[in-house]
């Protein structure tokens, strides 16, 4: 099967890339000209091209039957535009394109951040409604649910046949960016537990991620549906914050900051950043404490029954796995 994978430099589409090729099938990649390709080049096809520029697409879309879209602006951090342009615009350019080049089949990644926090402290499952209401400057939210809207309007005016995978906390090696900034954290004068530290945290291992898209993209019965990517294992922020520790080989937090606090401060620091310009990335997020903070409670019901499906790495695993391909990237030898 020729299939292509937006995204398939970075960290849950480089899994994706993984389990496909262990199945056989030929991949493909969508890469900028500025993408890091050292892990992906000598194993995939790699079409220069870039899903905000929709002239660029055709020629990667040749003979493809499915697209595994992983592609996004991931952050929590940058002005609005840029989430627009680059999540929402995206996923539409590459939805038209997609249906242009007759695609069977449309695996499209978004988040369990389109729920609405009320409902993740509560429990939510594929039916919950999606967030309608976002607070300031959470782009990164707004626009993940405006993406699976759109995506999920084309399936419903037929235009392409579209599959929705929605992952929780996605852990695993080849994450350069939130376990590492996890452990930079534990490891600074500010290491605290956010709140009690007992609130659960939906965590699941990017190879888990990739292993339900595949399934979800080859199922007949799955066109159209959605599904939940998370470990049923139950995992609190305790938990994480003392395994990230654990891993990295240094002393977990001896405090707790109440999360009014934290959200005062990070609304403090963000308002100093923004008028020093986006570039600047604020010491706290309010988008951070709301990740690390709150209760998320997610069913995977319907991905098991469904689709056979079972998260098979535990999150300490992960975390063990993420923390030593970070050590071992920072060992390597400077190209050039």
């Amino acid at each position: 099967m020729q299939t292509l994978i937006t995204g398939a430099t970075g960290f849950l589409g480089s899994h994706i890339a993984d389990r496909l090729i262990e199945r056989g099938d030929s991949v493909r990649a969508l890469v900028r000209p500025t993408s890091d390709t050292s892990y992906i080049e000598s194993r995939a096809e790699l079409v220069v091209g870039d899903i905000t520029e929709p002239d660029s697409l055709t020629a990667a879309l040749a003979g493809v039957e499915t697209v595994y879209h992983a592609a996004a602006n991931v952050g929590d951090w940058g002005p609005w535009r840029d989430f627009k342009r680059i999540t929402v615009g995206g996923t539409r350019n590459m939805l038209r394109a997609a249906a242009g080049a007759g695609v069977t089949r449309f695996l499209h990644v978004s988040s369990d951040a389109v729920y609405r926090f009320d409902d993740l402290a509560r429990g939510v499952d594929e039916s919950t409604r999606l967030e309608t209401h976002f607070g300031p400057l959470d782009y990164y939210r707004r626009a993940k649910t405006a993406a699976e809207t759109v995506a999920r309007r084309a399936h419903e005016r037929g235009r392409v046949p579209v599959t929705i995978v929605r992952p929780a906390l996605i852990l695993g090696e080849r994450d350069a960016a939130m376990l590492p900034g996890l452990v930079a954290f534990l490891k600074s004068s500010a290491a605290a537990y956010m709140g009690n530290g007992g609130n659960r945290l939906p965590c699941i291992h990017a190879g888990d991620v990739a292993d339900l898209c595949i399934r979800a993209a080859t199922t007949d019965s799955a066109l159209g549906e959605t599904y939940n990517a998370v470990n049923e294992e139950h995992v609190t922020q305790r938990d994480l914050f003392d395994a990230a520790s654990e891993a990295a080989g240094i002393e977990a937090p001896r405090r707790t900051v109440p999360l009014r606090v934290l959200y005062a401060f990070a609304a403090a620091t963000e308002a100093i950043a923004r008028l020093r310009g986006w570039s600047h990335h604020p010491e706290l997020t309010r988008f951070a404490v709301n990740l690390m903070g709150l209760d998320y409670i997610e069913d995977n019901t319907k991905a098991r029954t469904e689709l056979g499906w079972r998260a098979e790495v535990g999150m300490r695993e992960s975390v063990r796995r993420s923390v030593e391909w970070d050590r071992e990237r920072k060992r390597e030898p400077a190209s050039g």
